[in-house]
């Protein structure tokens, strides 16, 4: 019975498809496929019920000044990030989140945790002495020494008076380094090339987690297939690498004469 039974709905399966094929106006809504899990209590001043920003949305902002340095030798990547953060909440927030990307490739991460062991050499050279993770040090808001935790991939500033609501600002600034890892969860690593190495950095600097009218914060940890978003803000970027290398980012680069050749 079980093979009659897988038989008919095959059939059933088959003249369903020839009927729709027959039909040149598609039923299908994007809409559905979500529709139970987003936005499901209704309106906000922030949200209308279809989830697009209401008339008090608001959204955080973070700008960025960042110089990072390359050691070819050492595959070492170190830098300082300068982070101005401002709060269009509605909220007071007594403590700021940071995303600590490069920490999966501690060897106590929660991503190396959940790697098998036969593959973890892409996250980071785990089978080897590979140690990778930051090297943080003057960590400081507002120029004053920081009251902060590290916990996997987040870092948390503990605020001695709250952010104010509505527009109020605090600069974030830390000293960072950390070794590049060979295989880096696809996003990162070093290839060895006929001229050299090429090396190909992502997630590498400490940056805000997003807090939003929805969840909060966003503190999810990073276990490497996966993606976040940020928020929006300026971005000042210095970079100094071999003379011989050519560097590709993203950006407007606002000083080519002293970095290229008149060829390039």
């Amino acid at each position: 019975m079980r093979y009659k039974f897988l038989a008919i709905c095959f059939l059933l399966s088959l003249l369903n498809h020839l009927a729709v094929g027959q039909n040149s106006t598609s039923k299908y809504n994007p809409f559905e496929l979500f529709s139970p899990l987003f936005y499901s209590s209704g309106e906000t001043p922030t949200r209308a019920a279809d989830g697009a920003p209401g008339k008090a949305y608001w959204q955080n902002k973070a700008n960025y000044t960042l110089t990072a340095n390359l050691n070819e030798s050492t595959h070492e990547i170190s830098g300082k990030v300068i982070i101005q953060y401002i709060n269009n909440s509605t909220q007071s927030l007594s403590f700021l989140w940071l995303q600590l990307d490069q920490q999966l490739f501690n060897k106590n991460s929660r991503g190396q945790a959940r790697m098998p062991v036969n593959s973890r050499s892409r996250y980071g050279d785990a089978s080897s002495n590979f140690e990778g993770g930051y090297k943080l040090n003057n960590v400081k808001i507002n120029n004053q020494p920081a009251n902060f935790i590290i916990t996997d991939t987040r870092l948390q500033i503990r605020l001695d008076q709250p952010l104010a609501p509505t527009g109020a600002s605090a600069n974030i600034s830390m000293d960072f380094s950390f070794v590049l890892p060979e295989y880096g969860a696809d996003r990162c690593g070093i290839l060895s090339a006929k001229n050299g190495d090429i090396f190909t950095v992502a997630q590498w600097y400490p940056r805000m987690c997003v807090f939003d009218d929805v969840l909060g914060w966003n503190t999810d940890p990073y276990l490497g297939p996966s993606e976040f978003y940020l928020e929006y803000g300026d971005f000042d970027v210095t970079i100094t690498a071999p003379e011989d290398h050519v560097v590709m980012a993203s950006g407007e680069l606002l000083n080519p004469k002293e970095v290229m050749s008149g060829k390039q």
